[in-house]
This record gives structure tokens, sequence and C-alpha cells, in this order.
């Protein structure tokens, strides 16, 4: 009788042991799995935040590329503010007026003497698209008007094809040319006209050839045809106005720009620094 309660009391007191001997193993095993879970989320912490400085370093890298660049998309990475362009497109037609046309060529190579003048002397269709397919030239320039030029809808399309795919055009100093920016880009420019002094907008010049300009425009000699501040679009900046006249703008249209520069240069007196405002624009 003594050895069977002996041999009960050591059945009941194995689970027992059993579980003493097992507890230590459990927590062990909770240990090693609390730590994997804990280097895991660690890893995946550093990979994070490696993909974040990543792309970070990507965008500031961009950024720099185009030297501090304001437009809805992206320029070329070789567009560069601080180096005038090398080659353009002079508009010389039979409506265009020539004596202007001359002196703004002149303005246009003042302590810019590289610069290559290209003459595109109509608008029509063939050849007019031929040039607009040039791969070296990236910017026209439209001088005043002597009359409404005829823009065929294909020549339109084509010199929309030509500001979107990232390439600058300026016009300058004629209310034919708004006209001309309404019909071809489904703007809806007003004329307007103040005496100067013009005063730049600071605000609007940031990241801009106009950074760089004179902070003020005198009124010059010769004709100004200006726009009404309201009716520019959305996606349009006044770059220098006065009481609501804006004579300097642009307009972002998709990965170009379209200029306006609203003095005629009808006259080579008191021109003032109006073509620093010629030269900032072609550079846009």
């Amino acid at each position: 009788r003594g050895m069977w309660l002996l041999t009960m009391a050591y059945g009941a007191a194995a689970p027992v042991s059993a579980m003493s001997v097992q507890k230590p193993k459990r927590t062990w095993q909770t240990k090693v799995a609390v730590g994997s879970a804990l280097v895991l989320a660690a890893v995946a912490c550093v990979v994070l935040l490696g993909e974040d400085a990543g792309n970070q370093t990507a965008s500031n890298e961009a950024a720099l590329a185009l030297g501090g660049s304001y437009y809805a998309v992206t320029k070329p990475p070789a567009f560069n503010f601080n180096r005038f362009i090398e080659n353009a497109w002079f508009y010389d037609g039979r409506s265009a007026n020539p004596d202007m046309e001359g002196f703004i060529e002149k303005l246009a190579r003042r302590h810019h003497y590289k610069l290559q003048i290209h003459h595109l002397n109509t608008f029509k269709d063939n050849e007019f698209r031929a040039a607009l397919f040039s791969e070296n030239v990236h910017c026209i320039v439209f001088p005043p008007l002597n009359y409404f030029p005829g823009i065929s809808g294909l020549a339109q399309k084509d010199l929309r094809g030509y500001v979107s795919s990232g390439n600058n055009v300026v016009f300058v100093g004629s209310y034919e040319w708004l006209s001309v920016m309404n019909d071809v880009f489904g703007f809806q420019l007003m004329s307007d006209y103040k005496d100067g002094p013009y005063f730049r907008n600071d605000r609007n010049v940031r990241g801009t050839p106009f950074q760089w300009s004179m902070s003020r425009l005198e009124q010059p000699d010769g004709s100004v045809y200006g726009v009404k501040v309201d009716s520019i679009p959305m996606d349009g900046k006044c770059m220098f106005d006065t009481m609501n006249a804006c004579v300097v703008f642009y307009v972002k249209y998709n990965l170009g720009t379209v200029c306006y520069v609203a003095f005629a240069y009808d006259t080579p007196y008191g021109i003032g620094h109006w073509d620093q405002i010629l030269h900032a624009a072609m550079m846009m």
C-alpha cells in the first residue's frame, strides 16, 4: 500500500515537473520571436528611409538641373537661364514692319553677338511647318505688324505644337498679335493702356530671367500696347504693370511659353532698359 501511494504521488507530480521544465523553454521562444520581429521592423524602417532619401535627392537634382524652373511640367535638363540662346527665328513676312524688325534684331544681338538669327518670312503651311521642325531653334520672335497676317488652321495647329513641345514664342508690341494669340492659343486678352513707369512684380518674376531685370521700366518714347491684367489666363504671370495695365507677361502653355512685350520698339530713342526685357523674354 505504501508503494502504491508513492507511485500515485509521483504520477501526480510528473506533469507539474514537466510544466516547470517547459515554461522557461516557451519564454525563450517568445523572446526570440519578439526580437526577430523588432529586427525586421528596424530593417523595414531603414529601407523606407533610404527610398525617401533617394527620392528627395533625385528631386533636388532635377530642381538644380532646371535652375529653379517654374514650369508646370519640365523643360529640357540642359535649359539654363544663365546662358543666352544661340538661335532664334524672326518673322519678317509681308505683314511685318521691316524697320522695326531690323531694329529688334539689332537689339537682340546687343551684348549677344553669337546669336544666330534665322528669318521666317511666311505662314504658308509647308514652309512654316518646315521651319518649326528645326531641332536647334527653340525661340520665335514676332516683331510688330503693319496689318493682320493670314494664318491658316494648319499653321495655327503647328504653332501650338511647337510651343507645347517646350519652345518659346515672343510677340512684340502690336494689337494684331494680341488678336493672333487669342485665335491660336484660345486666350481672351483685352487691350489696355496706362502711362508709365511700369513696376516689376517681384512675386511673379522669381525663377525667371526677369528676376535680374530692372525693378522699374520708364515710359518709352515709342508706342506701348498694354493688356488688362485681369484678361491674362490663369497660367500666365504679369512681369511689369501699372494700375492694372500689364506691359510684359508670359503664359505657360504645356511645356512651353508664350511671351508678350508691349513696347513696339518703333524708335531708337528713349528705350531705356527695354532691350533687357526683350532678352529676358527670348530666354524664357
